[in-house]
């Protein structure tokens, strides 16, 4: 089976967004001045770049654009 339309979605969509919801998140934190929460909308966001990292290693390597 191949996982590359998976791979797509997540690259598009599922990483992006949480990207954008730490940065939305972590903004309204620092625009009410609460920042109680404000690592765990870092940490959303730092999940959002490993995810499409992650599956743009995965997608390229299951397309033959790096070899090891």
């Amino acid at each position: 089976m191949d996982h590359s339309f998976i791979y797509i979605i997540h690259i598009l969509f599922a990483g992006p967004l949480l990207v954008y919801g730490g940065y939305a998140g972590k903004m309204l934190s620092e625009k009410y001045e609460d920042n109680k929460y404000i690592n765990v909308f870092l940490m959303l966001m730092f999940v959002g770049v490993v995810v499409v990292l992650y599956h743009a290693y995965k997608y390229g390597k299951i397309k033959g654009y790096i070899d090891y």
